[in-house]
């Protein structure tokens, strides 16, 4: 088990991840990584951090079954299945300080792609919008492998569901009942492909309670947030979270 200062620094860490994944529908992983591997200098924080996104999403994912698209929802997750044996991969053969690069380099790519794709007005009087199987299954295959690697589905599927016009209530519902799938799955996978250190169901425990309260706060915040605003916040915490771990791969 880490020192109470670590813990008391995941423990903020955690919670105004939760806070921002609860209200935006993802986050936690992208505001969370780069710390959490910071503070352990382990993979174990790419373990401890899918634990903790499984608990969020289970939390705040009750009542969101019904706003799904299945067509397009089911074709991510089977993109998903198939993407994870390459995460895994990526996981076991990678040193901390390569899977630091790795995050580095994904949020510098995804960056620019959201910050600069100017999403449609949605028009309420217009066709829904098409789902491509082949796109579809592309980003769930993406996704899948940075589940099981780094914990962190988000940067992909936030893009193209940004990129398809998805407005605030659809981008939460979509993103969180396929993080609650893709998680468990990879939590799964890891334990019976690498095992999961006692430590980490240790800090987990400790920890549980912080996400569930700070994912609560946010779903409550949600309801409270209009949609530029969502846009603009959205922006902040992927360009921020992006340097932030640029930098940090940087110095290393």
């Amino acid at each position: 088990m880490p020192g109470v200062i670590s813990l008391v620094l995941l423990s903020g860490v955690t919670l105004l991840a939760a806070v921002v994944q609860g209200t935006v529908g993802f986050g936690f992983s992208l505001l969370a990584v780069s710390f959490f591997l910071l503070i352990l200098q382990s993979a174990t924080a790419i373990q401890l951090l899918i634990v903790l996104n499984l608990v969020i999403s289970l939390w705040i994912v009750r009542n969101m079954w019904r706003k799904v698209p299945r067509d397009l929802w089911l074709k991510l997750v089977a993109g998903a299945v198939i993407g994870f044996p390459a995460g895994l991969a990526l996981f076991h053969y990678a040193s901390v300080d390569q899977l630091k690069v790795v995050v580095a380099t994904t949020l510098v790519v995804f960056v620019p792609l959201l910050a600069f794709r100017h999403r449609p007005v949605p028009d309420p009087s217009a066709s829904p919008p098409i789902y491509r199987s082949s796109s579809s299954v592309g980003v769930g295959i993406l996704a899948g492998a940075m589940t099981t690697s780094l914990g962190m589905p988000g940067p992909a599927l936030i893009v193209y569901l940004t990129a398809i016009g998805a407005d605030k209530d659809s981008l939460r519902a979509i993103s969180l009942t396929f993080f609650t799938v893709t998680y468990a799955a990879a939590l799964l996978l890891q334990a019976l492909t690498f095992g999961v250190e006692g430590e980490v169901w240790m800090m987990a425990i400790v920890l549980v309670p912080v996400p569930a309260i700070g994912a609560q706060l946010g779903h409550w915040l949600s309801q409270r947030v209009t949609e530029s605003t969502f846009r603009r916040s959205v922006l902040l915490l992927i360009g921020a979270t992006g340097a932030y771990t640029l930098l940090t791969a940087l110095i290393a």
